[in-house]
């Protein structure tokens, strides 16, 4: 007698984990400081707040009716329009650019960023170092929320490859992003000399030990992400960049910033990731009458960390 097994690994609570965790930031960058042509209407100007992401956003998915934005005064925003340009090349497609009315910088600022529509991530280019997977972003929020006076910071760093890199020299390229737009802070500087202020640190034995690249790629495009090209071998795995180098559309600078370049390790198995994770507290039948191992019909297998299993023995 020969008995299959067919599981069914049901990853509600941990989806939902994963989706808020993929929600990183909003950064209020301007108020009443872009043309409302941006969203094909006519006449005066709006707000804009990058909403940045640690997956890739599917732009099939993407509607202004997917975000809500709230002020402290506890008002909801709709925003007019989302865009994922002018960071829409393959390999970037993780800030969406909300334009609207979100409040006032000083008197009624932006609280919170609400995903209320079915918005996806997608899968990552070959190239992208970081891991992606495709979630349904509904019902994901964040407070936090970057005042207008605040200068930029990065949220995002990884290894880029193949048709992706822009570097025209180097043994490895570092893709990072801003949580806004950059421009050069420092009179006289052209992007193409901002290289000089980042610093890449590879480790050696816990010893973290700094490089310089010798150029950087991407852009002069009007975006938020830089590619920088590095002639060392040894792996990068963080990178710095010195204050008061950049400036975001408001025109504030940016303070001392760094972060960890993301690299993904794919799990073996989905066992491989439960197996530390979880712990049997329950079996229930299809009524959810506490049941032992039964044949040809379904059981629901309950974990402590939220998690279900739907298994039928079939003999």
């Amino acid at each position: 007698m020969r008995k299959i097994l067919v599981s069914v690994i049901i990853l509600t609570f941990v989806l939902n984990a994963k989706s808020q965790d993929t929600l990183v930031s909003a950064f209020f960058g301007l108020d009443n400081g872009l043309p409302s042509l941006l969203c094909n209407q006519l006449g005066g100007l709006l707000d804009g707040m990058p909403v940045n992401f640690k997956f890739p956003v599917d732009a099939s998915s993407l509607s202004e009716n997917d975000f809500e934005v709230l002020d402290l005064l506890g008002n909801i925003h709709t925003p007019i329009c989302a865009l994922l340009a002018p960071a829409n090349e393959n390999g970037e497609n993780r800030t969406v650019l909300l334009i609207g009315e979100f409040g006032t910088a000083i008197t009624n600022p932006p609280v919170e960023v609400r995903i209320v529509g079915d918005l996806f991530t997608t899968d990552a280019f070959s190239g992208e170092s970081a891991c992606s997977e495709i979630l349904n972003l509904n019902g994901v929020t964040t407070t936090n929320i970057i005042p207008l006076d605040d200068g930029p910071s990065l949220f995002f760093a990884q290894r880029i490859d193949g048709n992706l890199n822009e570097c025209n020299s180097g043994t490895q390229t570092i893709q990072v992003a801003w949580d806004g737009g950059v421009t050069p802070y420092i009179s006289g500087d052209n992007e193409s000399d901002l290289f000089q202020y980042y610093i890449g640190y590879s480790d050696s034995s816990g010893v973290l030990i700094a490089h310089v690249p010798i150029s950087i790629a991407d852009i002069n495009d009007n975006d938020n992400f830089h590619q920088l090209c590095f002639s060392t071998s040894d792996e990068i795995v963080k990178i710095s960049i010195m204050a008061n180098t950049v400036e975001d559309p408001n025109q504030d600078p940016n303070l001392y910033s760094e972060i960890d370049v993301v690299s993904c390790t794919p799990l073996t198995s989905i066992d491989d990731f439960f197996e530390k994770k979880k712990r049997l507290i329950n079996v229930v039948d299809f009524l959810g009458r506490q049941s032992k191992e039964l044949k040809n019909q379904p059981l629901f297998y309950i974990y402590d960390d939220g998690t279900v299993e739907k298994k039928i023995f079939f003999e």
